[in-house]
């Protein structure tokens, strides 16, 4: 019997946001469409961090006006002065849900973006969810709760909230990711298999037991269930109407004959249903019983490249040398790399799979291994891609006899080109065109440490606009340089990057006032010498001083500290400089800063706690950084 399983990404076009900038996770997020009449309407909103555990009832379709209304009367009007309003991009969010759908062919080898009904409407047609056929790559995973609950926390490892469900129909499977928590509660009686610490699901509804405070992440509903026939397991036959994707007037009109679940429609029969309701109920219940077929439709546009190969018998990776495995993964990656650069496009990010061979009788399936690599430049370059995925070989365990080898190309990037100028401003004893070979040296670097330390150790620090010192910067990814334009895979040659925002004010520049006085910016044209060199990551308090730390006026800068087990005499003090955090950041920080000029001429940056110091904090004074 055919398995779908089906991946659903709520408020997609939010997350995406929050992927590209991370800085969005502060501030509600508004993501809004205009209309003929020039009406801004809220298309998904969401708040990731917000200051108060409150729920803003804001729903698709309303206005801009009324969800601000509505966010500060649960949050406060300073939350409308700090939120940002996007304007709405389908094409980027389907091309970014496409790039996602190819990374998750680690489950399963055919991956679909879900198909709205036909005649819905256009606002509600957008695609979140993602349709696998898990059929045959269930029992590698060691069945299918473990292989759903893998789905959900590899999603939340890259920042995706997720809710996934595995059922008999592609339409089953998006009702019930869609109402886990009712699928949860229907199957009391089945077994419950161990979830991972911190992630809530559901096996076959069996974690049910879990705090109703948490909502579910992943469900299996039980083979047939979805006919909701009499005596079967009611699994799905709580869910509500809007469950099988009918559109607001016809499940009012069947609210009107006393029917406000599924399982309600099996008191009328299946005549009764098509001569007093429209044909669109029958064609919707035969769908989500399987009786219509639903396809799965692969991502639109040209299919990335593809290499594979399959031994004649499984290859002991123990027994083959590295130098033989190198040359095998050349000839992969070389099939991959050719057809990209016949168009001028490179490789972004490659996906290779170990398939394990087959198990034997009464021995359990392993699952395939899957190393992904990331380039911040689009490559070409054949020995470069190679040499990533061996430096990601040696630090995953390998299966020791695999079947098969896969190279799948992910995502891609246009190569950037540019014609040599006839005054190139290069020293005279290198060659024409050396400062661009120094750019894809320094690309090729920055991949080569990625690949041996880990992506999230490489980055580049990014100012952000906070008053509070250690929150004013966030590691972001090394800028990929202007002459190359990276897109996800989807056969589009745009950018993939946010759109500038565009606020429901006419006033621009008064809104972005408002904002700056709500966030605390420090203003950009402080003087440079206001912030040391050297930040420590987090303040360290100093160690109290035999004669004390005393202050000649109150609450001034101190005459003496120590720090490192050596006593500083201050000798000269600028300050102090209040810094405080504002309201929605938790805990409030009221701080006032010196910079103190030791007898050595060094100059430190410390603060002195405002309020009632902690009871777990060591002193009051705290040292914050170091000047030159």
């Amino acid at each position: 019997m055919p398995r779908v399983m089906t991946i659903w990404l709520p408020r997609w076009p939010v997350q995406r946001r929050l992927l590209e900038r991370a800085e969005l996770r502060k501030l509600p997020v508004f993501v809004c469409r205009r209309d003929r009449r020039g009406l801004l309407t809220v298309t998904s909103w969401a708040w990731a961090e917000p200051p108060r555990r409150r729920r803003a009832a804001i729903r698709p379709g309303m206005s801009l006006a009324e969800a601000m209304a509505v966010l500060a009367l649960a949050y406060g009007s300073r939350a409308c002065h700090v939120a940002e309003v996007e304007a709405d991009d389908p094409s980027a969010d389907r091309l970014a849900l496409e790039h996602l759908g190819r990374w998750c062919r680690r489950f399963a080898a055919i991956v679909g973006l879900e198909q709205p009904p036909v005649g819905m409407a256009e606002a509600t047609a957008a695609p979140e969810c993602l349709v696998l056929d898990v059929t045959g790559t269930a029992g590698f995973f060691g069945g299918e709760g473990p292989l759903a609950r893998t789905a959900a926390w590899t999603l939340a490892a890259r920042g995706l909230h997720a809710r996934v469900a595995i059922a008999d129909t592609p339409a089953a499977a998006w009702a019930a990711a869609h109402h886990i928590d009712l699928v949860a509660q229907a199957e009391p009686h089945n077994q419950a298999i161990a979830d991972r610490p911190g992630l809530r699901g559901s096996s076959i509804a069996g974690a049910a037991r879990a705090p109703a405070a948490h909502h579910r992440r992943w469900a299996v509903v039980p083979p047939g269930a979805q006919h909701l026939r009499a005596g079967d397991s009611a699994v799905l036959a709580g869910l509500p109407l809007e469950a099988i994707r009918i559109e607001q007037a016809l499940c009012d009109m069947l609210r009107e004959v006393g029917i406000d679940t599924l399982g309600g429609m099996l008191r009328l029969s299946a005549k009764s249903l098509a001569t007093r309701f429209p044909p669109t109920l029958g064609q919707r219940l035969a769908e989500f019983t399987g009786g219509r077929a639903e396809p799965i439709v692969p991502p639109r546009g040209p299919e990335l490249p593809q290499a594979t190969h399959a031994f004649d018998v499984p290859l002991s990776l123990a027994a083959i040398d590295d130098a033989t495995f190198a040359v095998l993964l050349e000839r992969l990656v070389a099939g991959c790399t050719s057809p990209l650069a016949a168009r001028g496009e490179g490789i972004l990010a490659v996906q290779t799979r170990f398939e394990p061979a087959a198990a034997t009788a009464g021995a359990a399936a392993v699952p395939p291994t899957v190393i992904d690599v990331g380039l911040f430049r689009p490559s070409t370059s054949v020995r470069h891609v190679v040499e990533l995925i061996r430096l990601r070989m040696d630090r995953i365990q390998l299966p020791r006899e695999i079947d098969g080898l896969v190279v799948d190309v992910v995502a891609t990037g246009l190569l950037g080109c540019r014609q040599r100028s006839l005054f190139e401003s290069v020293p005279a004893d290198q060659p024409m065109g050396s400062a661009r070979a120094g750019e894809a040296d320094v690309g090729h670097l920055i991949d080569r440490l990625a690949g041996r330390l880990g992506r999230g150790a490489v980055f580049e620090p990014k100012p952000v606009a906070d008053s509070q010192p250690e929150h004013a910067w966030m590691p972001m990814p090394p800028a990929v340089a202007p002459s190359s334009v990276s897109r996800p895979a989807g056969g589009s040659s745009r950018k993939t990057a946010a759109p500038p925002a565009r606020r429901g004010s006419t006033d621009q520049p008064l809104r972005d006032r408002i904002r700056r006085q709500g966030t605390a910016t420090r203003p950009a044209s402080a003087a440079a010498g206001r912030r040391p060199i050297w930040l420590a990551p987090r303040p360290l308090p100093l160690e109290p001083v035999a004669a004390g730390m005393v202050s000649v006026a109150p609450d001034g800068p101190p005459v003496r500290f120590r720090f490192g087990g050596v006593v500083h005499r201050v000798m000269q003090a600028h300050g102090p400089e209040r810094i405080e955090t504002a309201w929605w950041r938790g805990p409030t920080v009221r701080r006032d800063y010196y910079i103190v000029e030791t007898e050595s001429g060094t100059r430190f940056w410390l603060f002195r706690r405002l309020g009632r110091p902690s009871r777990k904090a060591r002193g009051e004074w705290y040292l914050h950084g170091v000047f030159a």
